[in-house]
């Protein structure tokens, strides 16, 4: 009998392909479980949530702090990085208003790219941009320290 030895890279973790089954709400999940669990490596309590217009209740290890954080995802990393961050149901869309949530954390599935932004610099706003060479090279990391200080 023969192991044969397997490695795990990026590209073969999420392939847009094998997703063409999903619908935007399963995508939309497992962006949010990909997130909850880098918070959760980063140290951070963290608590799914349903309807409350965010994610993710994040708890800060050395505060009594919480921060919502509202999950984007996109399946595909060749379409351009918009991330759409209207609230509101089909037909009654409404721009971003303050005070939803703290954080948006904007993930591709396809190149495992997440970055953080912060919720305020985007009052009145419909949607977020990214370019994807950018996406791609941002630290998850220093993007979440930035935000939650």
């Amino acid at each position: 009998m023969t192991t044969q030895t397997f490695m795990m890279k990026t590209d073969s973790l999420f392939d847009p392909n094998r997703m063409n089954s999903l619908d935007a709400s399963q995508v939309g999940r497992i962006g949010e479980h990909l997130v909850a669990a880098m918070l959760a490596g980063y140290g951070h309590e963290v608590h799914h949530t349903a309807g409350n217009g965010y994610d993710l209740l994040v708890m800060l290890p050395d505060t009594s702090d919480t921060i919502r954080v509202d999950v984007k995802t996109k399946k595909a990393a060749t379409n351009a990085r918009r991330f759409n961050i209207k609230k509101g149901k089909t037909t009654t869309f409404r721009e971003y208003e303050a005070g939803i949530c703290d954080v948006f954390a904007l993930v591709c599935l396809e190149d495992t790219s997440v970055t953080f932004e912060k919720c305020d610099d985007y009052v009145g706003k419909s949607g977020i941009y990214l370019n994807g060479r950018t996406h791609r090279g941002t630290c998850p990391y220093s993007a979440w320290k930035e935000c939650i200080q």
